[in-house]
């Protein structure tokens, strides 16, 4: 130790300090003085210091955990390349660890290439180099590339002070090196679907390989925007877990031969346990679209118009009139004979007349009972208009029957299910009641006959009872197409799971996560990202046709009283053997008394 040694301990125990940490590893070798010297100014300070002198046997540095951590690392100690090589290994050369890196002697660039050759200290690290006469920040592009310095203008000397005045003064780590000089970085893209595949600005199927084409702009934007090349593999799956292998885009990030997804895929946590991520993109919604069903498939449209407490009253004013007739008649047959026409079953006929507004064959002379005709009529007559007015409003309203998950698993509708990557795995990992029983009752059943492409599901939703599981922003793109305004007015949405959010992937610890995220968020708040979606996301279609046009009465309509006619004239007809069998037995019994 010839570096100004009194001076180290504590430029150490400042350095740190201004970079605002707690806790600080220190690879050291120094004579037991020091070693007190360096522990007694930490404690004093507050700054908890684990010292470690065996570096044979030094313990791991993860590279990710719940707190940032500085590092201090003497390059004159024997085994201290055990330290890089360990470092470089766990990729603890990121953010998370703050490094200060002694070396005693004058600062020369080829002494750190030699010391560093085999370190990954790729962009995202924070890497000071502390010489005898200079401190400087230090980064390599990749591997393979010679190191990039910046004098900071420091010295052993230095304040905190001065020290928090030169951090706050520099730009942060992603600013100042986002310039990665034309360096070529391995990549992945997906092809799902390469018979269909016309390039990455056809807008012709939106529908294929969506988040792949949204996603391609943007990181060609951020290859111009960051000063790199891209050395692309064209795969055709995300990936999916074999025995803990990835397939897929996800294997060639998880082994290391690329670095970059030129994707946008779920953040799930089994791939965040072999990769990372660097920024949202997009949230996707996935939904049961259907067209709202005619009430008169959910209901009997008959019995709509009117509320309970209106059929119950009009039922009342009916039943009323009725035995007020009934009373009133046989009471006053002697002044009007008129009246013995009026019995019993002729009154129930009167009745069920008034509420069809039909006329009746006997005129009473009593001014009362006429009375009591008239009223029943009129009441009926108003009834029986706000009864047709309503039935032609619900003739044109879709129903709103259909609103949850456990409304489509009991309802007629047929299922079917976009034909995806992620298809079969969120209703095997659901445990929604709900979903599992919409499975079972509409999905299992149909096996692989449910899942089918979009423009085929969104055809069977148009033409028929049929809610269709599919990306909104692809589903809505052939909606848009292909169906008229009136049914675009008549499109509902069951939100089916909530799916996570898609961000671009990068390879574990990756050295440019830091750097990726911050342009690629930068894409986002500038405008250029929400550009991008409105190009490849379709929007939903307006309903622009609403109240325009007529919907014609359908068969179904009219079912129940079709239903009603054919159970009348089955009773007739009952009612007619009984009586001919009636009429057979008393005309055998009088010629049999004869």
């Amino acid at each position: 130790m010839s570096l100004i040694i009194k001076e180290l301990p504590n430029f150490i125990f400042r350095f740190f300090v201004s970079k605002k940490l707690g806790y600080v590893t220190a690879f050291l070798c120094w004579s037991p003085g020091y070693l007190l010297q360096f522990s007694r100014v930490a404690r004093d300070g507050s700054l908890r210091v684990n010292i470690q002198n065996d570096f044979a046997n030094a313990p791991e540095l993860p590279a990710y955990d719940y707190r940032r951590e500085g590092v201090v690392l003497d390059l004159n100690c024997p085994n201290s390349k055990l330290i890089l090589e360990k470092a470089s290994k766990n990729r603890a050369f990121i953010h998370r660890y703050t490094w200060l890196l002694i070396h005693n002697s004058t600062y020369k660039l080829e002494t750190i290439q030699k010391i560093l050759s085999d370190a990954a200290v790729l962009p995202d690290a924070d890497v000071t180099w502390c010489a005898a006469d200079d401190i400087l920040d230090i980064h390599r592009l990749n591997e393979h590339q010679p190191y990039v310095v910046m004098d900071l203008g420091l010295s052993v000397n230095s304040t905190v002070e001065g020290l928090d005045a030169v951090w706050s003064t520099i730009p942060t780590a992603a600013t100042r090196r986002r310039h990665l000089n034309n360096l070529t970085i391995n990549a992945v893209v997906i092809v799902s679907q390469p018979q269909y595949f016309k390039g990455w600005s056809d807008l012709s199927n939106r529908q294929i390989d969506t988040f792949p084409k949204l996603t391609y702009p943007m990181l060609m934007l951020s290859a111009e925007d960051l000063r790199f090349r891209f050395n692309l593999k064209q795969v055709d799956e995300y990936g999916v877990e074999l025995n803990g292998s990835f397939t897929g885009t996800v294997g060639l990030l998880q082994r290391g031969r690329a670095e970059l997804g030129v994707a946008s895929m779920f953040m799930r946590s089994d791939r965040w346990r072999v990769l990372h991520f660097s920024s949202e993109t997009v949230a996707v919604l996935n939904a049961f679209m259907f067209r709202a069903p005619a009430q008169s498939s959910v209901s009997n449209i008959f019995l709509l118009p009117l509320s309970r407490g209106v059929w119950c009253c009009a039922a009342a004013l009916l039943c009323s009139s009725a035995v007020l007739l009934a009373v009133l008649s046989s009471r006053l047959v002697a002044t009007d004979p008129t009246l013995e026409l009026l019995t019993l079953p002729e009154i129930f006929v009167f009745s069920i007349g008034t509420v069809c507004q039909q006329g009746f064959y006997i005129m009473p002379k009593l001014s009362s009972i006429r009375m009591i005709m008239f009223l029943t009529l009129l009441t009926s007559l108003f009834t029986f208009t706000a009864y047709s007015a309503k039935i032609v409003a619900i003739l044109q309203t879709p129903s709103a029957a259909v609103r949850t998950v456990a409304d489509l698993a009991d309802s007629h509708m047929d299922v079917g299910i976009q034909e995806t990557t992620y298809k079969k795995v969120y209703y095997a990992e659901s445990t929604d009641p709900s979903i599992l029983r919409l499975f079972h009752r509409k999905v299992a059943p149909l096996g692989e006959r449910v899942y089918m492409s979009v423009v085929e599901g969104v055809e069977r939703m148009r033409t028929g009872l049929f809610a269709f599981q599919v990306e909104r922003s692809s589903g809505y793109e052939i909606i848009s197409k292909t169906f008229t305004e009136s049914e675009k007015c008549g499109l509902m949405e069951i939100e089916a799971f909530k799916l996570p959010m898609v961000a671009v992937p990068l390879r574990k610890h990756s050295g440019y996560r830091e750097l990726f995220g911050t342009r690629l968020r930068w894409q986002r708040e500038v405008g250029l990202m929400s550009r991008v979606r409105a190009i490849w996301l379709a929007a939903r279609p307006r309903c622009e046709g609403r109240g325009v046009g007529f919907r014609a009465v359908r068969l179904l309509d009219m079912l129940p009283a079709l239903q009603m006619l054919a159970a009348g004239g089955l009773v007739a007809v009952v009612l007619l053997i009984l009586e001919n069998v009636y009429h057979h037995y008393s005309r055998t019994g009088n010629v049999l008394r004869r």
